[in-house]
């Protein structure tokens, strides 16, 4: 009689992994999607005369309750100082984000986050925050940069 119980339960444990799993790859794959969407924002786009150093994305995951954001990271150089990447940002992308400046940047940097503009409900999950610091003697930048700029936009994927 043992038995007997002990199989129905088997059977409830594996679907319950088999459900679980098969969950899994639907979040992975809308994580995927809303990488490919941040990684597409013009808010990611190097400026001319600007060097890409790196992209980097990281999917949220979760489950369907739970949900972590997604992100995409742009780190690139520019012969822009830090204040003339904040007027570049400002004057190319003020139409289409609301970029707040922050005051929590070091000494010389700049800093700024926010959502993209005007219609916020197309985007209502993304931010992003954008920081431009002076060039280090560690930094490995072609000659003539002056600032170092990361771009990390995020999302969590919709319910």
């Amino acid at each position: 009689m043992t038995r007997r119980r002990g199989r129905p339960f088997a059977v409830v444990v594996a679907a319950a992994v088999l459900a679980a799993g098969m969950a899994a790859c639907g979040t992975d794959a809308a994580d995927q999607k809303v990488t490919d969407r941040l990684a597409k924002l013009d808010v990611m786009t190097v400026p001319p005369g600007a060097t890409e150093l790196s992209r980097t994305s990281v999917k949220g995951g979760g489950n369907s309750v739970i949900r972590t954001s997604s992100s995409v990271t742009l780190v690139y150089a520019t012969a822009q100082t830090p204040l003339e990447v904040k007027k570049d940002f400002h004057a190319r992308l003020g139409s289409r984000w609301r970029l707040l400046d922050n005051g929590a940047a070091s000494l010389g940097a700049w800093r700024a986050g926010g959502s993209p503009a005007p219609a916020p409900d197309l985007y209502a999950d993304t931010t992003a925050d954008v920081v431009a610091r002076l060039v280090t003697p560690t930094d490995k930048v072609p000659a003539g940069s002056q600032s170092v700029v990361t771009v990390e936009v995020s999302a969590t994927r919709p319910a």
